[in-house]
């Protein structure tokens, strides 16, 4: 499992992922928000997915493990929400 961050209109949108479902919306920050907190040296989006790890490892947030796959843009009904970002962890293998 992983929090994702994905760009949304005028914010990042943040989701608790596991391979390329959605598990959970973890919340939003806007763009203001987050110039605001980079102007005195904080990370408002980091800070945001630290505390989504926290709720999500306390039982805070519930986990539905029957969601949509990220390219079911319609599970989260919001127009704003982007298609997954490739997993840096699974790259392609030279192999083939």
């Amino acid at each position: 499992m992983r929090v994702v961050v994905v760009p949304a209109q005028e914010a990042w949108q943040l989701w608790v992922c596991e391979e390329d479902r959605r598990l959970a919306y973890g919340g939003r920050v806007s763009v203001d928000e987050a110039i605001a907190g980079w102007r005195i040296g904080e990370d408002r989006v980091l800070e945001l997915a630290e505390e989504v790890k926290s709720n999500v490892l306390t039982g805070k947030v519930a986990l539905d493990h029957a969601s949509a796959s990220f390219a079911d843009a319609t599970m989260s009904r919001r127009d704003d929400v982007a298609p997954l970002p490739p997993d840096p962890r699974s790259r392609p293998s030279d192999d083939n």
